[in-house]
């Protein structure tokens, strides 16, 4: 199958069952589809655009951790409406992988986009947990500052280790209630 191809098939597969679909949709269909059609989009992105393929391949092979929230799923069906007026309208492949794999980072690394935003440079913060100090902190997407949870800056040194804040990490910080498919779990 060519990439346009493949592209087209992702784009068609997510809009008839995610972002057009009038149900709510719950966090493991979400995962499921994405992890269904990401998979051959992924396999020829991941070559053009590793800085984030390989991390979105790790998330979506455990998903059991992902929290996403009503407002972060709500920004991921608009950003996928844009996604596709920009490949309809340059078919641009690079481009797309970039603003895919942004798309699908947002939606599966916990975040308050339409609340929270860098003071450098204005983009998305993303949650991460600090191994070593054992505390949530934000990163941004763009220029990769890195602040506390009350929105300090932290400078950033060799020393810190991060992976992507999970549920366990996010109880204290997020209300559970703001997860798609929480039952109280």
């Amino acid at each position: 199958m060519s990439i346009y191809n493949s592209i087209d098939d992702f784009l068609h597969r997510l809009e008839s069952t995610l972002i057009s679909n009038k149900e709510p949709v719950d966090a493991n269909r979400i995962l499921a589809e994405l992890r269904a059609s990401y998979d051959e989009v992924g396999r020829n992105g991941g070559k053009l655009y590793l800085k984030y393929a390989d991390e979105i391949k790790a998330v979506l092979e455990y998903p059991e951790e992902v929290v996403i929230s009503k407002a972060m799923y709500s920004e991921f069906k608009q950003g996928f409406r844009q996604l596709k007026k920009l490949w309809q309208a340059k078919r641009n492949v690079e481009s797309f992988y970039i603003h895919c794999c942004c798309q699908i980072r947002q939606l599966l690394i916990f975040n308050r986009m339409s609340e929270e935003h860098c003071r450098s440079c204005h983009g998305s913060l993303l949650y991460y947990y600090e191994e070593n100090s054992q505390m949530v902190i934000k990163e941004c997407q763009a220029c990769r500052r890195i602040y506390s949870r009350t929105g300090t800056v932290i400078c950033a040194s060799e020393g810190l280790k991060l992976s992507r804040a999970n549920k366990q990490n996010l109880l204290g910080v997020v209300s559970p209630a703001e997860w798609i498919g929480y039952c109280g779990e």
